[in-house]
Order: structure tokens, then sequence, then C-alpha cells
């Protein structure tokens, strides 16, 4: 099991490269708003170029069209059946500020922040991979934008299905897909290399942004947190558990072929922590920030563990 090497190498690396973010923020040598600029560069420039750079070394007619409704479907089905067992394990009787939050950070998973960088790393140079990934995060926006922002508000006039339509995520799959069907000319060699310098940017980015996040939570904060270790099972465990579930009936009950490359990208994209814009879009709302922030860097820590360990089921089932 060669990539398994390669995971606990990327996320000890990952999780080394929050130490600059956190120095930065405990020597208040970076504000709240660079930060978020900084998460925009990294939402809107960094990885649709590390996506883009990705798919235009992918073979177009290897592609099957089965996978590909997979990926669109498969995280919707996770999701949802995570979002129900959400409700049944956060109730409203608890802290109005908590709950939603709670909910929110349980079916979302941080597949563009995290999801994305980690596949990449650890399968340079399978860019199917790249592709399935960057689908089910497309997915996963949509449900952000719509169930996610719901789950927070408990109101419909918050949702905004139109800004899926403008993710520069989609924008990069698209032409990704075009430059990798037209021939090598200097064109295409120099959008490959220019792309490439950027996509490198995704991920020290990401994980500057957590160890500032990090640097601006009291440690005790996270540990006395009820919360962070029930989100933590379920969208650490139980959700790459039923992940696999899922795709051990497509393939040994439903007799439908399944590609290891679909298996990793499914599995990296709904095992790792819980959304990353939980924080703001909490404060944003009128919730506990707070609590949120500590969720998110707590599912953070403790997927370093979790997702080398499921994926050794992972491995062994397929």
């Amino acid at each position: 099991m060669p990539a398994f090497g390669a995971l606990l190498k990327y996320i000890f690396l990952f999780t080394v490269l929050m130490i600059p973010g956190y120095i930065m923020g405990k020597r208040k040598r970076l504000e709240e708003g660079s930060m978020t600029s900084l998460a925009n560069i990294l939402t809107d420039i960094a990885m649709p170029f590390l996506v883009f750079s990705k798919l235009l070394g992918i073979d177009v007619k290897s592609l099957r069209i089965p996978y590909i409704l997979c990926c669109i479907l498969l995280p919707v089905v996770i999701e949802l059946c995570m979002f129900f067992l959400a409700t049944r394990v956060f109730r409203k009787k608890e802290d109005r500020n908590h709950y939603p939050v709670d909910r929110f950070c349980t079916f979302l998973p941080n597949v563009g922040f995290i999801g994305i960088p980690l596949a990449c790393s650890i399968f340079p140079d399978v860019p199917e991979i790249a592709l399935y990934i960057s689908l089910a995060n497309i997915v996963s926006t949509y449900m952000l934008l719509t169930m996610g922002i719901f789950t927070l508000t408990e109101d419909k006039m918050y949702i905004s299905v139109k800004k899926i339509f403008t993710s520069p995520v989609l924008f990069a799959i698209i032409l990704g897909f075009i430059g990798s069907m037209l021939p090598e000319n200097p064109v295409s060699t120099f959008a490959a290399d220019y792309s490439v310098y950027l996509a490198n940017l995704a991920t020290p980015l990401s994980m500057m942004v957590l160890g500032y996040n990090l640097a601006n939570l009291p440690f005790m904060r996270i540990l006395k947190d009820k919360g962070v270790y029930l989100v933590s099972l379920m969208r650490l465990i139980v959700s790459p558990l039923l992940t696999i579930c899922i795709l051990v009936i497509v393939q040994k009950v439903l007799r439908i072929p399944v590609s290891y490359e679909l298996v990793m990208a499914m599995f990296i994209g709904m095992g790792v922590s819980n959304a990353g814009t939980a924080p703001a879009m909490a404060k944003r709302y009128g919730l506990d920030g707070e609590h949120a922030a500590a969720v998110t860097i707590g599912t953070t820590i403790l997927s370093v563990v979790t997702i080398p360990t499921v994926y050794l089921l992972a491995e062994f089932v397929f």
C-alpha cells in the first residue's frame, strides 16, 4: 500500500505547515482581515489553478460517465445522511448558538481547503482523482450554499443558489477539460507552467489560515467543548465509514465496478474535517463563532489520526 506512506507523510507535512500561521498569529503579526484575504486568494486563485493544472494531464477518453455521475450523486447522498443524523444528535433543546453550528459542521466536509490539496499531494500523478474530488467539492459547495446556510439561519431568504455557477473551481474544471483535449503547443505549455506556480500556493495558504485560527483560540477552549468530540465522531468516523459502506454496496452487491481512483477521491473528500468556512459563517449569522472555530480546529487536529486509520480499512476492503 504505497499510498499509505504518502498519506502519513503529507498528513504530517500539512500539520507542520500550520506552524508559521500559528507563530504569526501568536505574535500578532497577522490581522483577521488579512487572513480573510488569504482565504479568498486560496479559494479564488490557488485552488482553481491546482485543479486546472492537474486536469491538463488527464486523458479525457479514459473517463467513464458512471464515475462522473457517482462523484456528483454520492456526496449528495452521504451529506444528506449525515445531515439527518446530525438533526438526531444535535437537537433544538440545546443552545441556539451551538446546535445549528454542530449540524453544519457534521454534514459539510472541508473538501476545498483540505481534501483537494491532500488528494493531489498523495496522488500527484493521478489526475482522475483531482477531477473526482473537485466534482465532489462543487457538490459540497452547493450543499453549503443551500442546506448549510438554511441550517445556520433556519430561513430560506439567505440561500443563494446562483453562487454555485460562478464558482472558480467549476470554471477550472471546464477549462482543464478543454486544455486536456488540445494538442501540446507553446501556449498550453506556458499555461501549464503558469498554473503550477499558483497551484503551489494552495497547501501552505490553507494550513497557514488554520494555524492562525489555532493561535487565536485558547487550547483549553477546544478541549472542554463537547461539541468538538461529537462532531469529530460524526465527521471523521461515521462519514468515511458510510462512504465505504455505500461503495461496497455499489461494487459487491449491485455489481457495478468501482475504480481505486474513485474510492480514494470519495474517501478523502468525505473523511476530512468540517467546512473551514464554519467560524466566519457562524459569526455572520449571529451564532457562536468561537464554538465554530473550536469545532473546526478540533476536527482538523483529530483528522491527523482518523484519516490514516480509516484509510487502512478502505485499502483492506477494496
